[in-house]
């Protein structure tokens, strides 16, 4: 790994450019790049480092303005010197700087949370499950946030690297058609993507508002039996639309919670209030909480209304999808 093997990345671009050999000259400007390709960085920023090291990518954050970073790393000694080189600001945990957590980013405390921005700089093929490793990083980015997955010396030198240490670098650098694959359910957009002999970087965004690029999306369907949980029971009724007649819709809309707003085509004898348009959250998936994972996917809608009635199966549910809320 590039980046923490390095005794020079904890250094200031300043002072680096003074003392190391030309070709480190090149790699702190590629640092200094990969930066720069997130937008919007300040100092109102909060930035999250995965896999910080011993730093190397502080300066160049702190040369945007960024005041607020949280520095992870899974190596003990990793953490000490890095303590050591930006002493934490204070004891209360409010005050900008430098901070640090040690461990695996997987297993981060959401209070640690939300973030404007998260940087995998050679560290990213450290993951055995890179879709794992991405949907973590949209659940600690805030609506616009942006994540960027970076090398300083490209994607096929990284490659050589899986192949000689396969235990240590389990994955490659995903190429622009396997990132796709990857972020589809995921409430991610790529935004840059840049793979040249010795730069890879990879940028992607939560939109602003969870919003989906299909959106909005009209769905209408028949109000089907559910599966015998009892949602009902909990005070969180769900509407079952049946899924077969709105294949095509859903095609559009990777498995996860949406929201947007729904209305029930009720009887007429039923208050006028049963009749009219409802905010709602909705769930397309399989219920991995439940299910084995093989079962077809399910349309569940929650209507924030009380209707009149308990039971209405076979009544036209018809919803409008506004946005994402996250994946499954």
């Amino acid at each position: 790994n590039y980046c923490k093997t390095s005794s020079w990345c904890a250094n200031s671009a300043v002072l680096l450019a003074l003392l190391v050999p030309h070709p480190h000259i090149h790699a702190l400007q590629r640092l200094a790049g990969i930066i720069a390709a997130l937008p919007g960085l300040g100092p109102c920023s909060r930035v999250l480092d995965v896999g910080s090291g011993t730093g190397c990518l502080i300066p160049h954050l702190r040369a945007r303005g960024v005041l607020d970073i949280l520095a992870v790393d899974v190596s003990a000694a990793m953490v000490q010197q890095l303590q050591q080189l930006y002493p934490a600001p204070s004891s209360c945990g409010n005050d900008a700087g430098v901070r640090t957590w040690q461990g695996d980013f997987l297993q981060v405390p959401a209070y640690m949370g939300p973030v404007n921005a998260i940087c995998m700089n050679a560290v990213f093929g450290n993951f055995v499950d890179l879709h794992e490793a991405l949907l973590k990083a949209a659940l600690m980015l805030q609506p616009g946030g942006h994540l960027v997955i970076s090398h300083a010396m490209g994607r096929a030198w990284h490659t050589q690297l899986h192949e000689q240490r396969p235990a240590m670098v389990p994955n490659e650098l995903p190429d622009k058609q396997q990132l796709q694959q990857l972020i589809f359910d995921l409430p991610f957009e790529l935004v840059q993507y840049t793979d040249d002999p010795d730069l890879y970087i990879a940028v992607l965004q939560v939109p602003h508002g969870y919003r989906v690029a299909a959106a909005p999306i009209v769905m209408e369907g028949t109000v089907v039996t559910g599966f015998g949980r009892g949602s009902r029971q909990l005070g969180v009724p769900t509407a079952n639309m049946d899924p077969a007649p709105l294949r095509q819709q859903l095609q559009q809309l990777p498995r996860g919670v949406y929201f947007g707003w729904a209305q029930l085509d009720a009887p007429a004898d039923w208050p006028a209030a049963d009749s009219a348009v409802h905010k709602m959250v909705m769930n397309v998936g399989r219920r991995p909480t439940v299910n084995t994972g093989d079962e077809a996917a399910t349309v569940e809608v929650h209507v924030l209304h009380k209707y009149s009635q308990e039971e209405f199966y076979g009544t036209t549910m018809r919803v409008v999808v506004a946005g994402f809320v996250r994946p499954e």
